[in-house]
Protein backbone atom coordinates (compact mmCIF):
# COMPACT_ATOMS: atom_id res chain seq x y z
CA UNK A 1 0.00 0.00 0.00
CA UNK A 2 1.35 3.29 -0.76
CA UNK A 3 2.53 5.78 2.12
CA UNK A 4 1.98 9.05 0.17
CA UNK A 5 -1.50 8.89 -1.99
CA UNK A 6 -4.31 11.29 -3.36
CA UNK A 7 -7.44 9.76 -2.59
CA UNK A 8 -10.61 10.67 -4.70
CA UNK A 9 -13.65 10.81 -2.83
CA UNK A 10 -17.31 11.72 -3.48
CA UNK A 11 -17.61 13.76 -0.13
CA UNK A 12 -14.93 16.18 -0.48
CA UNK A 13 -13.22 15.87 -3.80
CA UNK A 14 -9.53 14.64 -3.64
CA UNK A 15 -7.65 14.48 -1.01
CA UNK A 16 -4.09 14.35 -0.37
CA UNK A 17 -3.29 11.36 2.31
CA UNK A 18 0.08 10.14 4.41
CA UNK A 19 -0.49 6.51 5.94
CA UNK A 20 1.23 6.06 8.79
CA UNK A 21 1.05 1.93 9.93
CA UNK A 22 0.11 0.28 13.31
CA UNK A 23 0.55 -3.38 13.94
CA UNK A 24 -0.90 -4.67 17.03
CA UNK A 25 0.02 -1.83 19.09
CA UNK A 26 2.80 -0.49 17.74
CA UNK A 27 3.35 1.91 15.16
CA UNK A 28 5.74 0.98 11.99
CA UNK A 29 9.31 1.80 13.23
CA UNK A 30 10.17 5.21 11.55
CA UNK A 31 7.30 6.82 13.10
CA UNK A 32 7.70 5.02 16.92
CA UNK A 33 9.49 7.27 18.95
CA UNK A 34 6.02 10.11 18.07
CA UNK A 35 3.63 7.47 19.41
CA UNK A 36 2.43 8.64 22.57
CA UNK A 37 3.38 12.34 22.05
CA UNK A 38 0.32 14.81 22.48
CA UNK A 39 0.18 15.94 18.79
CA UNK A 40 -0.32 12.65 17.58
CA UNK A 41 -3.89 12.60 18.83
CA UNK A 42 -4.38 15.13 15.74
CA UNK A 43 -3.67 12.09 13.40
CA UNK A 44 -7.03 9.98 11.80
CA UNK A 45 -7.27 6.46 12.82
CA UNK A 46 -8.73 4.16 10.90
CA UNK A 47 -8.88 0.33 10.31
CA UNK A 48 -6.93 -1.69 7.48
CA UNK A 49 -10.83 -2.20 6.58
CA UNK A 50 -11.93 1.32 5.93
CA UNK A 51 -8.92 2.19 4.12
CA UNK A 52 -8.82 -0.80 1.69
CA UNK A 53 -12.79 0.29 1.48
CA UNK A 54 -11.70 3.79 0.57
CA UNK A 55 -8.74 2.80 -1.77
CA UNK A 56 -11.34 0.94 -4.07
CA UNK A 57 -13.81 4.03 -3.76
CA UNK A 58 -15.78 3.42 -0.74
CA UNK A 59 -15.18 6.53 0.99
CA UNK A 60 -17.93 7.52 3.07
CA UNK A 61 -16.86 5.49 6.04
CA UNK A 62 -13.24 6.64 5.65
CA UNK A 63 -15.12 10.25 5.73
CA UNK A 64 -17.03 9.71 8.27
CA UNK A 65 -13.77 8.75 10.52
CA UNK A 66 -11.71 11.95 9.05
CA UNK A 67 -10.23 13.50 11.81
CA UNK A 68 -9.95 17.47 11.88
CA UNK A 69 -8.70 18.84 8.43
CA UNK A 70 -4.84 20.01 8.44
CA UNK A 71 -5.46 23.71 9.40
CA UNK A 72 -7.36 22.68 12.15
CA UNK A 73 -4.50 20.34 13.59
CA UNK A 74 -1.93 23.03 13.16
CA UNK A 75 -4.42 25.38 15.23
CA UNK A 76 -5.13 22.95 18.06
CA UNK A 77 -1.22 21.91 18.49
CA UNK A 78 -0.68 21.11 22.05
CA UNK A 79 2.00 23.72 21.50
CA UNK A 80 2.77 25.74 18.80
CA UNK A 81 6.24 27.86 19.72
CA UNK A 82 9.25 26.41 18.10
CA UNK A 83 11.43 24.34 20.45
CA UNK A 84 14.70 26.35 19.21
CA UNK A 85 13.17 29.62 19.64
CA UNK A 86 15.73 29.85 22.56
CA UNK A 87 19.15 28.91 20.27
CA UNK A 88 18.23 29.98 17.11
CA UNK A 89 19.70 32.91 15.51
CA UNK A 90 16.84 33.21 13.02
CA UNK A 91 13.99 32.90 15.28
CA UNK A 92 10.88 35.31 15.21
CA UNK A 93 8.50 35.31 17.13
CA UNK A 94 5.65 36.02 14.64
CA UNK A 95 7.29 34.24 12.01
CA UNK A 96 8.18 30.95 13.75
CA UNK A 97 4.89 29.70 14.31
CA UNK A 98 2.96 26.95 12.43
CA UNK A 99 0.00 29.24 10.69
CA UNK A 100 2.24 31.73 9.67
CA UNK A 101 2.33 31.90 5.75
CA UNK A 102 5.76 31.63 5.34
CA UNK A 103 7.03 29.51 8.45
CA UNK A 104 10.70 28.30 8.61
CA UNK A 105 11.19 24.96 7.68
CA UNK A 106 13.53 24.40 10.76
CA UNK A 107 10.55 24.39 13.00
CA UNK A 108 10.19 21.86 15.69
CA UNK A 109 7.30 22.20 17.75
CA UNK A 110 7.86 22.25 21.59
CA UNK A 111 6.75 20.13 24.43
CA UNK A 112 8.64 16.73 22.84
CA UNK A 113 11.43 15.90 25.17
CA UNK A 114 13.07 13.16 22.25
CA UNK A 115 14.94 14.39 19.86
CA UNK A 116 13.81 11.63 16.86
CA UNK A 117 10.17 11.98 17.86
CA UNK A 118 10.39 16.60 17.65
CA UNK A 119 12.13 16.13 14.53
CA UNK A 120 8.85 13.85 13.20
CA UNK A 121 6.15 16.22 15.14
CA UNK A 122 7.97 18.92 12.77
CA UNK A 123 7.72 16.64 9.83
CA UNK A 124 3.91 16.40 10.43
CA UNK A 125 3.90 20.07 10.95
CA UNK A 126 5.22 20.55 7.64
CA UNK A 127 2.89 18.16 6.08
CA UNK A 128 -0.60 20.18 7.74
CA UNK A 129 0.83 23.28 6.22
CA UNK A 130 0.82 21.27 2.72
CA UNK A 131 -3.05 20.06 3.52
CA UNK A 132 -2.24 17.10 3.74
CA UNK A 133 -4.07 14.29 5.86
CA UNK A 134 -2.39 12.35 8.08
CA UNK A 135 -4.12 8.71 8.67
CA UNK A 136 -2.82 5.96 11.31
CA UNK A 137 -3.68 2.56 9.27
CA UNK A 138 -4.42 0.13 12.32
CA UNK A 139 -3.81 -3.68 10.95
CA UNK A 140 -5.15 -6.06 13.82
CA UNK A 141 -2.21 -8.17 13.61
CA UNK A 142 1.70 -7.93 13.89
CA UNK A 143 3.77 -7.14 10.84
Amino acid sequence: MPRQLNLKTHEMGNLELYLIYQYGELWEEEWRPLQGEAITSLLTVVSKEVMDHALKGLTRPFIKALGIPPEGALRKLPNGTCDKRIMCPFYRKKECVPLFKKMPSCFEPAGVEDLEARRLAGLLVRMWRERVYLVVVVHPEVG
